[in-house]
């Protein structure tokens, strides 16, 4: 059977297990419930991986959280996505003229991180995406929410990319 460890390595495709997940060694349970977490909001479902790791590189700015940041840069800058569009985010700006629904997502991402209780964060998607992809796109800030928490609070050093 396979171990959390070469199922995030496999899946991921990096060759390696991210600091983030790797830093949970000592506590098995925590580093599966991390992996399964990212892995299911982030790798599956809905939107598009590329959109919730914008999402992501939104929601660690507005935290001020430089490991999720740091990572999902590096994730968009390998999946092909333009320098141009991964400053303007590395520097906490939503870039205009973005494809689709990705602009309101990332406003959504940007208003629901600056106040997690903000009811009409969830109102800038409502009758532009299905009831699943808004239940996607919090779960998406949340997962975020969390992972910078985790990170920030265990002093995650951004891994050798």
């Amino acid at each position: 059977m396979e171990s959390v460890r070469q199922e995030i390595e496999r899946e991921l495709g990096f060759g390696l297990v991210p600091n983030v997940f790797a830093y949970a060694d000592p506590a098995p349970e925590a580093q599966t419930g991390l992996w399964k977490a990212f892995r299911h909001i982030v790798l599956r479902g809905l939107l598009p991986r590329t959109v919730k790791e914008m999402m992501g590189v939104v929601v660690s700015h507005e935290n001020r959280s430089p490991y999720a940041k740091g990572v999902h840069l590096h994730a968009l800058m390998v999946q092909g996505v333009e320098g141009a569009l991964l400053e303007t985010l590395a520097k906490g700006e939503l870039p205009e003229g973005l494809p689709g629904k990705t602009g309101l997502l990332l406003r959504f991402a940007q208003t629901a991180a600056r106040n997690p209780r903000d009811p009409a964060a969830v109102g800038l998607l409502q009758g532009q995406f299905s009831p699943g992809e808004i239940a996607e796109a919090v779960a998406v800030v949340a997962l975020f929410q969390m992972v910078n928490a985790w990170t920030d609070l265990r002093g995650i050093p951004l891994d050798p990319l």
